[in-house]
């Protein structure tokens, strides 16, 4: 990539761009496997061994709003299903956390019913009737905030992820980074299968109109800022919405977008030029890009793609697009293909809560962008400093 957004790829032989071995597919296969969702059971509503008390409802829980372009399921635990609807649906859930959490996990069980004192727990699902029900709850806890912290967390999640993952990956996220504002889901129809990558895809490019409808929602809204984080495939959702409001001339009209976090972006990065190019480049200081050159995940989506991910490049380069970039290839995790740092490396999803969510992140308020590098600890260097 260089600094006129151009970039220079050696040509493929007709021979090199068709050929595409059994062992690629199946190395691929195997990395899209692990990501986001395994095969674990559907909590949404599943009763835990005891009945939670109000005291740990409202001292360990968390509300989050759901809207989804998802059908209703009657499976048990499900809830809404990995099937496509063609209008959104309104949701909420309460997600209750164990006293014995450990920043960057996610305690599942691993049979059911699950235990409160060591499990993450999804209760009290609830489904609004409309839009307007829905608002005028949210409004009513964002009232509750006091003035000054009335924030919103727009949450995307990406490919191969049920609702039920979905939901407990947002929670562990505003739990781990002490989030104070009202959390929303947008959740698009996942297939959360091995074989769903296309499905997925076309299910994320189908959700990209409703999330174009936000800047009305923000202006009407007593919301004071609003921060989204998208992850994988569901930065495509947000990237493809962000160029259909900047192409009306709305990208961030309200003036309350406050950070939009792109992490692990799986975005094909000749895409992400085309729709960054819609964004004016003074307005992509609220842009942060979160990459890391040993994602898994990320390596067999270019596999299959033949071009490389936006989420596997260069911080430098990345940065002359006028993004921040914070680069997280040093960064420790347990993950074994290393596609969900943001989240399970504490010292990563701590320093997002202190720094970019808090509106103090690199770059912010001085007009001009950034590419840092996190090493062991959460230590911060700048990436021309780290080379």
């Amino acid at each position: 990539i260089r600094g006129d957004n151009q970039r220079r790829l050696k040509p493929r032989t007709e021979d090199e761009s068709f050929r595409f071995s059994r062992r690629e597919f199946l190395v691929s296969g195997s990395a899209f496997g692990l990501t986001a969702c395994s095969p674990q059971n559907n909590l949404i509503g599943v009763p835990s061994e005891r009945v939670l008390t109000d005291q740990e409802i409202a001292e360990q829980g968390h509300r989050i709003y759901i809207a989804t372009l998802r059908r209703p399921s009657d499976a048990p635990g499900e809830f809404f299903s990995g099937e496509r609807a063609y209008k959104l649906s309104y949701a909420a859930v309460d997600v209750i956390i164990p006293p014995t959490h450990k920043t960057g996990k996610i305690e599942r069980p691993r049979r059911l019913p699950p235990d409160p004192d060591r499990h993450f727990i999804i209760t009290n699902p609830q489904v609004f009737d409309s839009e307007a029900a829905v608002r005028r709850k949210v409004d009513a806890d964002i009232l509750k905030l006091p003035r000054g912290e009335r924030n919103g967390l727009l949450w995307i999640h990406g490919y191969n992820t049920n609702l039920t993952s979905a939901v407990l990956r947002l929670a562990q996220f505003v739990e781990d980074t002490g989030y104070k504002g009202i959390p929303v889901l947008y959740s698009w129809a996942s297939q959360a299968r091995l074989g769903g990558y296309v499905y997925d895809m076309n299910s994320a490019l189908m959700a990209r109109d409703n999330l174009e409808d936000f800047p009305r929602l923000l202006q009407a809204s007593p919301i004071e800022s609003l921060d989204i984080v998208a992850h994988s495939m569901g930065n495509l959702v947000a990237m493809e919405a962000a160029r259909g409001v900047a192409n009306r001339r709305l990208f961030n009209a309200s003036g309350k977008l406050r950070t939009v976090v792109l992490a692990s972006p799986d975005i094909d990065i000749d895409l992400f030029i085309f729709q960054l190019s819609s964004i004016p480049v003074e307005q992509r200081r609220f842009l942060f890009v979160l990459t890391s050159s040993d994602d898994q995940a990320l390596s067999a989506s270019r596999t299959i793609a033949r071009n490389p991910r936006v989420g596997q490049l260069s911080a430098n380069d990345l940065s002359k697009l006028g993004l921040n970039v914070v680069d997280l290839s040093q960064v420790k995790d347990v993950s074994s293909i290393h596609h969900a740092k943001f989240a399970d490396a504490p010292e990563v999803v701590q320093l997002i809560g202190e720094r970019l969510l808090a509106g103090d992140a690199p770059g912010s308020g001085s007009g001009r962008t950034e590419a840092i590098m996190i090493g062991a600890g959460g230590t911060i260097v700048a990436v021309d400093e780290a080379l």
